[in-house]
């Protein structure tokens, strides 16, 4: 059995105040270490630059291996488990127990209304930056997804799922849809702005 404590000394650290990567930069570059499908169509991959990605269904979060210590539990978080402990079981007991709460705090954060984050969509876009709006840590890609293309119109819609979805260039959504690369990025920038419309002015909801 290897223990959590034997996984952390055969993958790196991640240095301080270092960018969480996103889940497609982990599974197309990433070098998994350890993996473990679960029950209830859940699995969790943890790679060798310290990360991990648990995915549940259809929503997945990404968190450092390294950031899961101890455990408090109940409904006042009186329970409490030393981190000790999980160091010297299973490698994915505690990283579950830290995926099913991050999935569980975005949701509850999503039914009060704060803002979607609508730049991890689009990052590899380069279209959408971070514009000082406190967006839900590491939110669900597969979740933010949805919402985005329930608001897009049908050439939207198919620009962003090429591109999104099937990680096609430019180039290749012109070919697809008989338009320009010139075309296709400016239906990308719309896209980009309409997606801010709807969702910048949610954080400020009470």
């Amino acid at each position: 059995m290897l223990t959590l404590q034997e996984l952390k000394r055969i993958v790196k650290a991640p240095g301080c105040g270092e960018k969480t990567p996103t889940v497609k930069e982990l599974c197309s570059a990433g070098v998994a270490a350890a993996e473990k499908i679960l029950n209830g169509n859940a699995e969790i991959t943890v790679y060798k630059n310290g990360y991990a990605v648990y995915r549940a269904g259809e929503c997945t979060t990404v968190f450092s291996i390294y950031s899961c210590g101890g455990y408090s539990y109940g409904p006042d978080g009186s329970g409490h488990i030393e981190e000790q402990f999980f160091e010297q079981e299973a490698w994915y007991t505690r990283l579950v127990l830290e995926g099913e709460d991050r999935l569980e705090r975005n949701r509850e954060a999503r039914k009060r209304g704060l803002e979607v984050s609508y730049s991890a969509v689009f990052e590899e876009w380069q279209i959408l930056k971070a514009s000082g709006s406190s967006a839900l840590e590491q939110i669900s890609r597969e979740e933010t997804m949805k919402e985005a293309l329930a608001v897009l119109t049908k050439q939207q819609q198919k620009a962003a799922f090429r591109c999104l979805v099937e990680h096609k260039t430019q180039g290749q959504i012109s070919k697809e849809l008989g338009i320009t690369v010139q075309a296709v990025s400016s239906i990308l920038s719309r896209t980009a702005s309409r997606l801010h419309v709807r969702y910048a002015g949610m954080g400020k909801k009470k």
